[in-house]
């Protein structure tokens, strides 16, 4: 009797060891959000980052792969199930969604332009974008930390910039704070940050992406880009900090993308990079072959043939050794094309 007992004293104690496992087991576990709405109210109401897991659940061995060395391991639920909310967003090809997830996920998946599978996109409380990434081998303590660590590091950057006019900041810390709002497409960040920079010891980058900006922005005619870019020439009349190869680049790209919208001729395009070319490409010729091809590439796209094959051979005669076999098939694809038409 007494044996019977303590048998059964002993699976009554099992029994009450395994159900606390098992309740440490589900507390190791992150919970997933599949509504969006729901993850911002709680992402606001606990001031944590949200997590979105874009994912082909039934279809994508690299989203499953994720799932199992990453999300589904305790190793990264202890370092990171409290510190976020986890969104899942399921974009599957046979498993039956209900409409209104489908449409959500659709919009979500154009809202954040995801193109491939699986993708994370890191966002605070305030919908900002932290960070992206995919699949990453190492397990789920690694993938904890480098979340972590990109949320730390955006952390650094806000703290930055909100003092960015008060603090004494070094031009290449200055250069590394741009390229983080660049990263993180905050375009107002940026512009703020070539403000201060063009004031610093790295004021000839800043200048350059001013005048980018411009560019871009269609005003490279503008009084301020015209000052800006003689400017900028003052600075470096010989080429030898590329600052005028720099300014040719960033005009083509401007009159290229205005070429069709502004009925700009090929010849106006791509004529920053022949004046470049007169001016420089006897003295830089790691560059000549290039901005011959280039310019060779834009002839062929408006199918003026013997502009584009002419700009190709001087490229060839240009390039090293290396890359003359490839030129060499351009050449050829051109002359066959201009045997067809």
């Amino acid at each position: 009797m007494k044996q019977s007992l303590s048998v059964l004293l002993a699976i009554i104690l099992l029994q009450a060891f395994q159900s606390v496992y098992a309740a440490d087991s589900r507390e190791t576990k992150i919970q997933w959000q599949t509504n969006y709405e729901k993850a911002v109210d709680l992402s606001k109401s606990s001031s944590k980052p949200i997590v979105l897991f874009f994912t082909g659940s039934d279809w994508c061995g690299w989203c499953s792969k994720l799932e199992e060395e990453v999300f589904n391991t305790s190793e990264f639920a202890e370092d990171a199930g409290n510190k976020f909310v986890f969104l899942k967003l399921d974009y599957p090809m046979y498993k039956h969604l209900d409409p209104q997830q489908v449409a959500q996920n659709k919009e979500l998946q154009k809202k954040y332009d995801v193109r491939n599978f699986p993708t994370i996109i890191l966002l605070d409380s305030k919908q900002q974008l932290i960070g992206t990434s995919g699949y990453r081998p190492g397990g789920g303590k690694q993938y904890a930390s480098y979340l972590l660590k990109l949320v730390s590091d955006y952390s650094s950057y806000r703290q930055k910039m909100q003092g960015l006019d008060k603090q004494n900041l070094s031009g290449n810390d200055l250069k590394q704070l741009f390229e983080k709002a660049n990263e993180l497409s905050l375009d107002n960040d940026a512009i703020r940050i070539v403000k201060v920079g063009m004031q610093s010891d790295q004021k000839k980058y800043f200048l350059i992406e001013r005048y980018r900006f411009l560019a871009t922005e269609g005003r490279v005619h503008d009084i301020e880009a015209t000052a800006l870019r003689q400017q900028l020439l003052k600075l470096d009349p010989q080429n030898k900090d590329s600052i005028p190869y720099q300014l040719a680049v960033i005009d083509f790209e401007a009159f290229y993308e205005d070429m069709d919208k502004e009925s700009y001729s090929p010849d106006h395009a791509v004529a920053p990079l022949v004046d470049y070319i007169e001016k420089f490409g006897v003295y830089d010729k790691n560059n000549l072959w290039r901005l011959q091809m280039i310019i060779s590439q834009v002839f062929l796209d408006k199918n003026n043939i013997d502009r584009a094959l002419k700009y190709a051979q001087s490229s060839y005669e240009s390039a090293p050794s290396s890359v003359q076999p490839e030129i060499a098939t351009a050449i050829k694809n051109i002359q066959s094309r201009s045997i067809t038409e």
